[in-house]
């Protein structure tokens, strides 16, 4: 973890930020080593697949390629899953603050947070900094096209918003402000964006050159927000548990699970397989779209 005074600030706006849009910030828990839950049967009350045990909450992504496969960054580095979330380990990048985990098909992954921009094009075997022109590598936010994993976004803190079409070399300034979260998806040809803006839960269709408001999900915000890659379902992780989408945001629905959500990832191509990430590291998974939440 840094311990500058720089690295203090930095975290310090992202702090104030998650407040000025409502949302919670994540209880700090000490490091245990992680346990596994084996769940029964489901029923009304959500069953855990298991705890990670880190100190704090931020991504989680599923592996397009392979649904048994997950990761979970954090602070202190980055864990894996290969048998759908049953048992975690330290993934070979073992330390860095990575806040954002972004994959694609094809092997391709990239992590972006405090003073970390890596990809790895081998499933996580190797990792390698990516060479880039942003003015500072604070990035509290990314999102990748699904159509093509050349082109990205990212809010860089005390920046703004850039976007980028070669892989994260070459950026350039979209927006000014703060943008907390940002999730991309295919409709009717184009890329979308949705994202945790300054003005609260925006889209965009013009790769953030201008933003359209969306509905407020009815709680707020604690964890980001997630897309199906086709756009049929956005899911919004809140203080008030996990809210689903299924017209772009305009309007948002209660799940079966009504925990405050840290972190959310959908499967790109299953709109209905979801996971979450709750305040007490508990991961939990959905093959319904959140309607219920059985064990392994």
């Amino acid at each position: 973890a840094r311990s500058s005074r720089g690295a203090s600030e930095s975290r310090w706006i992202g702090r104030r930020w998650i407040l000025a849009v409502g949302a919670l910030v994540a209880l700090a828990l000490a490091g245990v080593a992680v346990v596994n839950l084996s769940g029964g049967g489901g029923g009304d009350t959500p069953t855990a697949w298991a705890t990670l045990g880190t100190a704090d909450v931020h991504s989680l992504a599923f592996d397009p390629d392979d649904s048994t496969h997950l990761l979970f960054g954090h602070h202190g580095g980055l864990l894996e899953s290969r048998n759908g979330g049953i048992s975690w380990q330290p993934a070979t990048l073992a330390a860095g603050d990575a806040m954002n985990v972004r994959t694609t098909a094809g092997g391709r992954t990239q992590i972006a947070g405090h003073d970390l921009y890596v990809e790895s094009v081998d499933g996580g075997a190797s990792w390698q900094d990516v060479p880039n022109d942003l003015p500072g590598l604070d990035l509290h936010a990314f999102a990748v096209d699904p159509a093509d994993p050349e082109h990205a976004w990212t809010f860089a803190a005390g920046f703004g918003l850039f976007e980028t079409v070669d892989g994260g070399r070459q950026w350039e300034l979209r927006q000014a402000g703060n943008w907390g979260a940002l999730a991309a998806y295919r409709q009717e040809e184009r890329t979308m964006l949705a994202a945790v803006g300054p003005d609260g839960l925006v889209s965009s269709a013009d790769s953030g050159a201008t933003w359209e408001a969306l509905a407020y999900p009815g709680a707020p915000l604690a964890g980001g927000i997630a897309a199906a890659g086709d756009g049929s379902v956005l899911y919004a992780a809140t203080g008030a548990g996990l809210r689903l989408s299924r017209d772009g945001g305009r309007s948002w629905e209660a799940t079966g699970f009504d925990v405050a959500v840290l972190s959310v990832a959908v499967l790109p191509d299953d709109p209905l397989a979801v996971a979450v990430v709750d305040e007490a590291t508990r991961f939990y998974r959905s093959a319904d779209g959140g309607m219920s939440w059985p064990g392994p």
